[in-house]
Protein backbone atom coordinates (compact mmCIF):
# COMPACT_ATOMS: atom_id res chain seq x y z
CA UNK A 1 0.00 0.00 0.00
CA UNK A 2 2.47 2.31 0.98
CA UNK A 3 4.94 1.67 -2.80
CA UNK A 4 1.42 2.16 -4.53
CA UNK A 5 1.59 6.08 -2.61
CA UNK A 6 4.96 6.50 -3.08
CA UNK A 7 4.75 5.81 -6.96
CA UNK A 8 2.01 7.98 -6.99
CA UNK A 9 3.59 10.58 -5.58
CA UNK A 10 6.70 10.09 -7.96
CA UNK A 11 4.48 10.26 -10.78
CA UNK A 12 3.07 13.52 -9.42
CA UNK A 13 6.43 15.39 -8.77
CA UNK A 14 7.90 14.10 -12.52
CA UNK A 15 4.70 15.26 -14.27
CA UNK A 16 5.20 18.76 -12.40
CA UNK A 17 9.03 18.80 -13.00
CA UNK A 18 7.55 18.55 -16.81
CA UNK A 19 5.04 21.42 -16.92
CA UNK A 20 7.41 23.58 -15.13
CA UNK A 21 9.87 23.19 -17.94
CA UNK A 22 7.54 24.13 -20.66
CA UNK A 23 8.25 27.91 -22.22
CA UNK A 24 6.08 30.80 -21.40
CA UNK A 25 6.98 33.44 -22.96
CA UNK A 26 7.78 32.06 -25.78
CA UNK A 27 5.19 32.74 -28.91
CA UNK A 28 2.98 30.21 -30.37
CA UNK A 29 0.95 29.53 -33.46
CA UNK A 30 -1.74 27.46 -33.13
CA UNK A 31 -2.29 27.68 -37.03
CA UNK A 32 -2.21 24.09 -38.97
CA UNK A 33 0.84 23.00 -41.26
CA UNK A 34 0.70 24.86 -44.68
CA UNK A 35 2.16 22.38 -47.38
CA UNK A 36 0.78 23.58 -50.11
CA UNK A 37 1.96 27.52 -49.69
CA UNK A 38 5.37 26.98 -51.54
CA UNK A 39 7.33 24.33 -53.27
CA UNK A 40 10.03 23.70 -50.90
CA UNK A 41 7.47 22.94 -48.23
CA UNK A 42 5.74 20.49 -50.78
CA UNK A 43 9.09 18.61 -51.32
CA UNK A 44 10.17 18.33 -47.92
CA UNK A 45 6.52 17.14 -46.47
CA UNK A 46 5.19 14.96 -49.39
CA UNK A 47 7.98 14.10 -52.47
CA UNK A 48 11.28 13.24 -50.04
CA UNK A 49 8.95 11.23 -47.61
CA UNK A 50 7.78 9.10 -50.75
CA UNK A 51 11.35 9.11 -52.31
CA UNK A 52 12.65 7.29 -49.19
CA UNK A 53 9.78 5.33 -48.69
CA UNK A 54 9.61 3.93 -52.13
CA UNK A 55 13.93 3.59 -51.82
CA UNK A 56 12.88 1.45 -48.83
CA UNK A 57 10.72 -0.90 -50.50
CA UNK A 58 13.51 -1.75 -53.52
CA UNK A 59 16.43 -2.24 -50.89
CA UNK A 60 13.95 -4.98 -48.60
CA UNK A 61 13.24 -6.43 -51.97
CA UNK A 62 17.04 -6.31 -53.09
CA UNK A 63 17.74 -8.19 -50.03
CA UNK A 64 14.95 -10.75 -49.61
CA UNK A 65 15.87 -11.86 -53.06
CA UNK A 66 20.17 -12.22 -52.59
CA UNK A 67 18.15 -14.08 -49.52
CA UNK A 68 16.60 -16.29 -51.75
CA UNK A 69 19.49 -16.63 -53.89
CA UNK A 70 21.86 -17.99 -51.37
CA UNK A 71 19.47 -20.35 -49.98
CA UNK A 72 19.01 -21.72 -53.37
CA UNK A 73 22.91 -22.02 -53.93
CA UNK A 74 23.26 -23.58 -50.58
CA UNK A 75 20.88 -26.74 -51.68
Amino acid sequence: MISKLFSLLAALLLSLQALAQRPTHVPSEDEPLRVFESVESVIFYIVLPIIIIVLYVIWKRRQRREEAEKQQENE
